[in-house]
């Protein structure tokens, strides 16, 4: 199947049962029932809920990389592109249900999708040390902080915060919440803080 033409009503319909229940508790069957297809109209498409589930998995992913690029050249400062990126990830969740889908489909993936070899909080991670690094190198983190132990709560506390967006069905506030989990956890590290800004 050439997943790359699925039609997007299609794959919206199918998202917008996959964000709200476990991957593993959804068939073809009830999937089409759901999520409101006529007849063949899924399967004229996916042969699988795995191809399904691949379809989405892959179109989240291009959307965090999208968000991730798109702070990397519109922020003035590599802390504005961390917050910026953390945003922009918000508004994803917020208004892209398939994106909601992805997620939940991806804290499934070591079972389901193995092959993909998925851990958003390395690959997280990794984003956040490297801004991180880039922050301290032009003098907006102090010398002194611990970028690995900085990274790690940062990455921890978005995704908490998305756990906790996800338990309250509030996507609205991610873009507002996420931008202030970066703004929040970097603070005291910032050279302003710590030599006598508003908040010393």
């Amino acid at each position: 199947m050439k997943h790359e033409n699925v039609p997007a009503s299609v794959l919206k319909a199918c998202a917008g049962v996959l964000a709200t229940q476990p991957y593993s508790a959804v068939s073809l069957s009830t999937l089409t029932q759901q999520a409101g297809l006529q007849g063949d109209e899924l399967s004229r498409v996916f042969e699988s809920m795995h191809s399904i589930g691949t379809a989405i998995l892959t179109y989240e992913g291009n959307s965090m990389r999208t968000a991730q690029r798109q702070a990397l050249f519109q922020a003035s400062t590599p802390l504005n592109r961390l917050q910026l990126a953390f945003r922009l990830v918000g508004e994803n969740l917020a208004n892209d249900v398939i994106v909601r889908a992805g997620i939940r489909i991806a804290a499934e993936s070591h079972r389901y999708f193995p092959e993909r070899n998925i851990n958003p909080f390395r690959t997280w991670q990794g984003f956040v040390s490297s801004a991180l690094i880039d922050a301290q190198s032009s003098g907006e983190i102090r010398n002194d902080s611990n970028i690995d132990e900085l990274a790690w709560l940062i990455t921890a506390a978005g995704l908490g915060t998305k756990d906790l967006l996800e338990f309250t069905g509030r996507w609205e506030d991610a873009p507002e919440l996420l931008e202030m989990t970066v703004a929040l956890a970097v603070r005291s590290h910032q050279n302003e803080y710590h030599e006598g800004g508003k908040n010393a």
